[in-house]
């Protein structure tokens, strides 16, 4: 009881309820950032040009891929007269995959128009035409104009080239290579056939997700190695891998969530000294996420990533008191984790998609420290096949062995059907 008056009394707790009561019930209009403006109405547009501004999204049908554009020019075209003009904003657009994928290692293609890098920072010039049905800029042909000067356009160009290079070697490394990059960077192109659904239906979407406990878990790695520098050094290695991690693997909206969380809760300790309450700086990243990027409190991945840390800071340590006396206690703290968790995102998963997995209460307590084992592994042959490439082949073997148990065991998950609510 002293604890919920305690949270009561907490100002930043207090706003984020209310901010997501006024928000989420339309009392208060979110005002979206990086609108498209310019004279020339993006449904009349057949060009546009500007620099990518997201990571490529694969759609499930493996045609396209989503991203988008930081605008600077657009072109109109009647039938007498062409009008360009300038521009400003981010433009959704969905690219042929035979684009996208042109520098991809293992997907061959034919374009007349050479090669495409379509990462962020890269500029493009897209010819088109708006999709009201779609929501997006359908491109027809590209033309990639290189990247952005300055530092931050270098920089930006040097994260791409090595995503690329980070690509190829895991396409050398097959099935299990599509795994490894799909959690380590968020990209989806070689995972194999089927298995992205066999997570969903175990009520493991949140393992593909770059989210926090990638960053957590990578945090952990860094911070290790900076502990043999002493206590005081190792926040920032924790630091330097937290960032290393997010410019690598792009913002996500449960990823910049953990970053904003692992910032917080860092320089608490490094100023203060002190440890501080996970739910009261949970309820301040909502506040600073919901100022900075108000276009991604409508996401999917958004209200999950909340939904499931408040579920696992608020009903787990109930549910594992209740369960501890018939429960070993070497999973109940997973178990309790992992049915907060779904208790707070089922609504959300009935509202969006008018099901929810309860069998990921399960799955999560076994799979969750596989793949954590998977990552460190991989992480460590990773390492060693830049530095031996010779030796690649052999760690690639060892992870498809390991992948074949993790994508056993998730499959069996998948086969318990969810629980259907119909409308």
């Amino acid at each position: 009881m002293s604890k919920v008056l305690y949270y009561l009394k907490s100002p930043f707790l207090l706003a984020a309820v209310v901010c997501a009561i006024v928000f989420y019930t339309g009392l208060v209009p979110v005002r979206q950032k990086n609108l498209y403006a310019s004279p020339v109405p993006i449904g009349k547009a057949v060009w546009i040009h500007g620099s990518v501004s997201s990571n490529p999204s694969k759609s499930s049908s493996g045609k396209t891929y989503t991203a988008k554009i930081r605008v600077s020019e657009v072109k109109s075209s009647t039938e007498n007269m062409q009008i360009k003009s300038s521009a400003s904003g981010d433009v959704t657009v969905r690219l042929p995959s035979s684009i996208v994928e042109s520098v991809y290692p293992g997907k061959l293609y034919s374009i007349s128009n050479g090669s495409v890098l379509v990462e962020e920072g890269e500029i493009l010039s897209c010819s088109g035409r708006w999709s009201e049905n779609q929501g997006a800029f359908v491109v027809d042909s590209v033309v990639h104009e290189g990247h952005g000067g300055g530092f931050w356009g270098e920089l930006m160009h040097f994260r791409a080239m090595c995503r690329l290079i980070f690509k190829r070697l895991m396409f050398s490394w097959g099935l299990a290579g599509g795994l490894v990059l799909s959690l380590l960077s968020g990209s989806r192109e070689y995972l194999e056939d089927g298995i992205g659904d066999a997570f969903r239906a175990a009520g493991l979407s949140h393992i593909l997700a770059l989210s926090g406990m990638h960053l957590s878990f990578f945090s952990s790695i860094v911070g290790g190695l900076g502990k043999r520098f002493g206590k005081r050094v190792m926040p920032f290695f924790q630091l330097l891998g937290i960032l290393f991690f997010v410019w690598f693997a792009g913002l996500s909206p449960s990823l910049f969530r953990a970053l904003l969380c692992s910032l917080i809760t860092l320089t608490a300790k490094f100023v203060f000294c002190k440890n501080v309450d996970t739910l009261e700086v949970l309820a301040c990243t909502f506040l600073i996420h919901s100022v900075i990027i108000p276009n991604d409190m409508f996401s999917v991945a958004f209200m999950l990533s909340y939904g499931a840390l408040a579920g696992i800071l608020i009903f787990s340590s109930l549910i594992n008191r209740l369960i501890s006396p018939v429960v070993p206690p070497q999973i109940s703290g997973s178990l309790s984790a992992s049915t907060g968790a779904q208790i707070a995102t089922c609504p959300i998963s009935v509202g969006v998609f008018g099901s929810f997995a309860p069998i990921g209460i399960f799955s999560t307590v076994i799979v969750s420290p596989l793949i954590s084992f998977f990552i460190t592994l991989s992480l460590l042959f990773i390492i060693f096949s830049f530095a031996l490439p010779f030796l690649s082949p052999f760690f690639g073997g060892i992870m498809n062995l390991m992948y074949g148990l993790v994508a056993g065991i998730v499959r069996f998950f998948a086969r318990v059907p969810p629980v259907q609510i119909s409308g």
